[in-house]
């Protein structure tokens, strides 16, 4: 019987493994990177002020100047989910928001997935951040903001990384000081479809700024999806520049 026992033990591990597998099967969907300081690509649909300033530049989403907005999307949409399943992703973007001296920084970089052929929405300056209207939502669009300028009565009283659920008013924040500005700011985005669960590391620095909120985004994204940044600018403003961008999604089928 032990001997039995001994020789079922690898093929009952092996049925399960493949049970496992046949139960959560994936499928490449989604995947690029670019860097924006050795090449201007031009597969990318670039919206509003959003611009290459000559061969030497990052990525300009906008210049610090008043009332700005400038967006960047992958011009391929992908489905975000589906009956039996849906997406999980990451994303790493490298920026850097520059202040203008005498001028409160304003108002942040916004990394966000919208519904497929989503355009710069009207009122979008300031606090919107290029992605939410005049009345600061959007219920369709889901964005993690860099905020470096805290706009009462929305925001909390501090400079902030924020998780936005079709709002500019974030349903998690963390405070981040002026640490995501001056300086070359690396942030990473991961969404578990399994969990639900989104999470945000921004490195700037010596320093190290984590913020998560438990969310189903299937619950209010359409199945077709794009992916983009944005920033704006409204009273006060820097100038915002996207160094690299690195976006990865797979479809995960759970029968």
């Amino acid at each position: 019987m032990a001997k039995l026992v001994q020789t079922l033990l690898p093929i009952l591990s092996s049925i399960a493994l493949l049970l496992a597998a046949a139960n959560t099967a994936c499928s490449q969907m989604t995947s690029f990177t670019y860097d924006f300081s050795g090449e201007h690509p031009k597969d990318l649909t670039y919206q509003g002020d959003a611009r290459f300033q000559s061969e030497t530049t990052y990525l300009r989403l906008t210049d610090a100047e008043a009332s700005k907005v400038g967006r960047v999307l992958y011009p391929t949409p992908f489905q975000f989910w589906q009956a039996s399943g849906q997406v999980d992703f990451e994303t790493t973007i490298n920026f850097i928001i520059t202040p203008k001296e005498d001028r409160l920084p304003a108002d942040g970089i916004a990394f966000f997935i919208a519904p497929d052929g989503s355009t710069i929405p009207a009122g979008s300056t300031g606090a919107n951040l290029g992605v939410f209207d005049s009345s600061g939502s959007y219920p369709s669009v889901f964005a993690v903001e860099f905020d470096p300028h805290a706009n009462n009565p929305w925001d909390p009283s501090f400079r902030h990384v924020g998780i936005d659920i079709g709002s500019r008013t974030s349903s998690n924040t963390t405070e981040v000081g002026g640490a995501i500005t001056g300086q070359q700011v690396s942030a990473q985005i991961n969404y578990a479809g399994a969990t639900k669960m989104i999470t945000v590391r921004v490195t700037a620095g010596n320093k190290t700024f984590d913020v998560s909120y438990e969310k189903d985004l299937s619950s209010f994204l359409p199945q077709k999806v794009q992916v983009g940044l944005s920033a704006s600018t409204g009273d006060d403003f820097a100038s915002h520049d996207i160094v690299s961008w690195y976006f990865s999604a797979t479809m995960v089928n759970r029968k």
